[in-house]
């Protein structure tokens, strides 16, 4: 049975660290990432993409994600030469929680209400030539 170790507003995230874990030999899914990626207003109600493992293989599933959000897998990138050193100035506190500001709330509340709203499949009205009304 599949459970949800780790959930990512950003399901791109959530796909990199599923390629990480399935490199790591556990079997990974990542669930409602197609829902975030068409509809990222709808997203936030349901908390984003889920990163899935089964029961068995949670706890390395675990350990593997906090190594990620505590940067080592960068730190082998940077190390290698892949990828540049990180902003001296950024957060290494290893953290991954997310504030969204009361006015980026607001914004996103008014887009999905707005993005929610039904369109008339048909154009209705009267016709702008003979002044009918339409059939």
């Amino acid at each position: 049975m599949p459970v949800t170790i780790e959930r990512f507003l950003d399901p791109w995230e959530a796909h990199v660290v599923k390629a990480r874990l399935v490199a790591e030999g556990i079997d990974a899914t990542v669930a409602n990432d197609q829902l975030s990626m068409t509809n990222w207003p709808l997203s936030y109600a349901v908390g984003g993409a889920e990163l899935q493992v089964p029961d068995e293989d949670s706890a390395r599933a675990r350990a593997v994600v906090e190594a990620y959000h505590r940067g080592d897998f960068e730190r082998e990138l940077v190390d290698a030469g892949y990828v540049a050193p990180p902003d001296p100035d950024a957060c290494t506190c290893g953290a991954h929680a997310f504030a969204i500001p009361w006015r980026e709330r607001i914004l996103l509340v008014l887009t999905f209400l707005l993005a929610g709203v039904t369109f008339p499949t048909h154009a209705g009205g009267r016709c702008t030539t003979c002044g009918r009304l339409r059939a």
